[in-house]
């Protein structure tokens, strides 16, 4: 995934320098599940096709964005939704956006913003239906958290990866100063406490409310 990625970056600015960076990298042959079974003579197609390897890969250092606050925060924010968006036009599929996987690093007297964790991501003809449901729940966009979606007749779109960038901002706007985690008092707890279809009620009544304020 993360080849695919760097072919895209090497023509796109809005990529290169966005997505993480490989110091190194070995994969360790020998552990191969592959072996194992057959060393053990056990005859499976399924784990034959399922074969696990251990890999070891080693990134540039990154931070947290949520430990950046004001202009700092909305610019590397910014930068990491380009790099999205230009990778799902090139059929890059992230799928689990959140605060975890936003994170930035220090370049030249400025903040830069990588889009990070490509565990869940898919090649557009290559990867699932697109109807698996990803993400983490405060995150995932309205539509994938109604009995639909849950029931996968939803297929996960550009615009629903687009909504979690936003819940993103939300939900960090509402829960951090100064770059720190809110000690007391912390907004939308709730939403980490129920399950997913709960959540998307409450997100469905935040939103409502939110728009009846402005």
């Amino acid at each position: 995934m993360l080849q695919n990625a760097y072919s895209i970056a090497s023509e796109e600015s809005t990529v290169k320098g966005h997505i993480p960076d490989i110091v190194w990298f070995h994969k360790f042959d020998e552990t191969s599940t592959t072996k194992t079974t057959r060393s053990l003579r056990i005859q499976d197609a399924d784990t034959e096709r399922c074969s696990r390897v251990l890999y070891i890969i080693v990134f540039r250092k990154l931070i947290p964005i949520t430990s950046l606050s004001g202009d700092d925060f909305l610019s590397a924010w910014w930068q990491a939704v380009l790099c999205h968006y230009t990778l799902w036009k090139h059929d890059v599929h992230h799928h689990d956006v959140n605060p975890n996987n936003l994170m930035v690093f220090w370049l030249n007297g400025q903040w830069i913003g990588v889009l990070n964790d490509y565990d869940l991501s898919s090649i557009k003809h290559d990867g699932p239906s697109g109807k698996e449901r990803i993400g983490i729940i405060p995150f995932m966009a309205l539509d994938l958290l109604d009995e639909d979606g849950l029931e996968g007749k939803v297929t996960h779109l550009y615009r629903h990866d687009a909504e979690s960038l936003v819940w993103v901002l939300v939900w960090v706007y509402l829960r951090y100063q100064g770059g720190k985690l809110s000690r007391n008092g912390r907004l939308l707890d709730e939403w980490l406490k129920v399950g997913a279809l709960r959540c998307g009620e409450k997100k469905t009544a935040f939103q409502v409310a939110t728009v009846r304020r402005l």
